[in-house]
C-alpha cells in the first residue's frame, strides 16, 4: 500500500487523539513517533540512517551530559547541563564498568571536548555506541548556552536491524501543534534519503509513553 507522508494537520489530529486516549499519569509523559519500514533492507544505505534532526521546538526535559575541563566545564554547568565530567573522573570510570554503564544510560544527549573524545570512546563507547549516543564534539569557541539549547532541539534517528524506528518528539506539556511540527521535521528529514518515501515509509504511529498508539494509516 502506498501511504503519503502525513500532513501537519493530520499529525496534529493524531497528537490530539493520542492525548485524549491516554489516562492521566503521575509523571510527565513523552510523545513518541514510530515509523514502520515495510521494505526494510539493512544492506541498502537508505536503511542505515543514523542522523540528528533539528526540531522546531525544544524538548525541555532532555538531559545533556558534557565531558569537558576547566572553564568549558563551568560554562556547561551554568548553561544547564544535567551532568559534567572531566578527564580525571573519566579515567577513574574506566575501572568501574557498572558506573560507566549508569552514566551511559542516564542522559539523552552527550557532548565532549574534542581532546576528550578518545578517552570517552575508550571508557564509555561500549555502552554509548549501541545506544547511538556517542558524544558530538564541542566546536572551538562554542557558546555553551546555544549548544545545549540546540541539543534539546535535536532528535536522534537511528535505523538498526528492525523494520521500524522510534524517536522522542515531545512531551505532554507541549502544544499539539508543536509536537506535530516536531514529528513532521523528523519525517521530512528521513524521507530525503528515500527515492520514493510514500512507498518506503509505511505506518506512522504517534503515542504517549503509556498511551494507546494512534496509527495514521488507519
Amino acid at each position: 500500500m502506498v501511504m503519503p507522508i502525513p500532513t501537519l494537520d493530520e499529525l496534529t489530529e493524531a497528537v490530539k487523539k493520542a492525548r485524549a486516549e491516554s489516562k492521566p499519569r503521575n509523571f510527565k509523559q513523552s510523545f513518541e513517533l514510530i515509523v514502520k519500514l515495510p521494505h526494510f533492507d539493512p544492506r541498502k544505505p537508505e536503511y542505515k540512517q543514523n542522523k540528528s534532526v533539528l526540531l522546531p521546538h525544544p524538548i525541555k526535559s532532555t538531559e545533556i551530559a558534557v565531558f569537558a575541563v576547566g572553564e568549558r566545564r563551568s560554562m556547561a554547568e551554568k548553561a544547564g547541563a544535567a551532568f559534567t565530567m572531566g578527564r580525571d573522573e573519566l579515567a577513574a570510570l574506566a575501572q568501574d564498568k557498572k558506573a560507566a554503564r549508569k552514566v551511559a544510560k542516564s542522559y539523552d544527549y552527550y557532548l565532549a571536548e574534542p581532546e576528550l573524545m578518545p578517552i570517552v570512546g575508550r571508557v564509555l563507547g561500549p555502552f554509548l555506541g549501541p545506544r547511538g549516543k556517542m558524544p558530538d564534539p564541542i566546536p572551538p569557541n562554542a557558546d555553551m548556552i546555544s549548544l545545549i539549547d540546540r541539543a534539546k532541539r535535536t532528535a536522534k534517528v537511528r535505523m538498526r536491524e528492525q523494520p521500524y524506528f522510534s524517536v522522542k518528539i515531545g512531551e505532554e506539556d507541549m502544544s499539539d501543534r508543536d509536537v506535530a511540527e516536531n514529528a513532521l521535521a523528523v519525517l521530512n528529514e528521513v524521507s530525503r534519503e528515500f527515492k520514493n518515501p510514500s512507498v518506503e515509509i509505511g505506518s506512522v504511529i504517534l503515542k504517549l509513553t503509556m498511551g494507546k498508539p494512534v496509527n495514521l494509516s488507519d
